[in-house]
């Protein structure tokens, strides 16, 4: 698709989401409904990816609706729809992750059966080594859960910026304002988790070699 037939799409996507928003301010329930269908599994997978617990994901997931249905009256309807809603979602899984979470036994460690070093492998065993990008990764299904596993042991402000930006694709300026920090501490934050995921998953999988130009 090009630059132009990519943006003619987004257009046409934001005034279909502002016509079911005023519509669903005027109490129209079907178009609420069609709302959530379009970003309920979106939504869903932005608390899955942060939380990293279905039944918690589930929970987010409606109450970003409930939330986003209770609040439809002060949304910009000049804005995209999307960011809003993730905001909620983001929102609601940070409380839960500042407050439950905290109180609760680790998913997992390094150490632990399951983490990124699972036990009963070798490193003849392991998969090739990591590109020097480990957002790469994702692309590849032997790789994927150690690097799943990695972004789960990032520390919460990190792991945010990473999801945002590599898996929503969300823009610096996009996640700043979403989290309410300067672009630069976006950058910051995110370099930060790159960092620490070059040395989990060279750790568990084996040196990761030198390449030209950074990322």
């Amino acid at each position: 698709m090009t630059s132009l037939a990519y943006a003619q799409s987004m257009e046409r996507s934001g005034e279909f989401d502002r016509d079911l928003v005023l519509r669903a301010r005027d109490g129209d329930r079907d178009a609420f409904a069609e709302i959530v269908r379009s970003y309920q599994r979106r939504i869903y997978a932005v608390a899955m990816r942060m939380t990293r617990r279905h039944e918690v994901a589930d929970d987010i997931t409606q109450d970003t609706f409930v939330r986003a249905y209770r609040n439809l009256g002060r949304f910009d309807v000049g804005r995209p729809l999307r960011p809003w809603l993730t905001r909620i979602a983001v929102n609601l899984a940070i409380n839960y992750l500042n407050g439950v979470a905290r109180r609760e036994q680790p998913l997992y460690t390094e150490d632990a059966p399951g983490g990124p070093g699972r036990r009963g492998e070798t490193r003849a065993s392991r998969p090739e080594p990591l590109d020097a990008n480990p957002e790469r990764a994702l692309e590849s299904e032997e790789l994927a859960l150690d690097l799943e596993r990695a972004v789960a042991l990032l520390p919460l402000e990190q792991r945010t910026v990473f999801l945002l930006k590599v898996v929503e694709e969300m823009r610096y300026q996009e996640i700043a304002k979403l989290l309410g920090i300067s672009e630069g501490t976006v950058m910051s934050r995110l370099s930060r988790a790159r960092g620490r995921l070059k040395g989990m998953l060279a750790a568990h999988v084996g040196p990761i070699p030198k390449a030209g130009g950074s990322w």
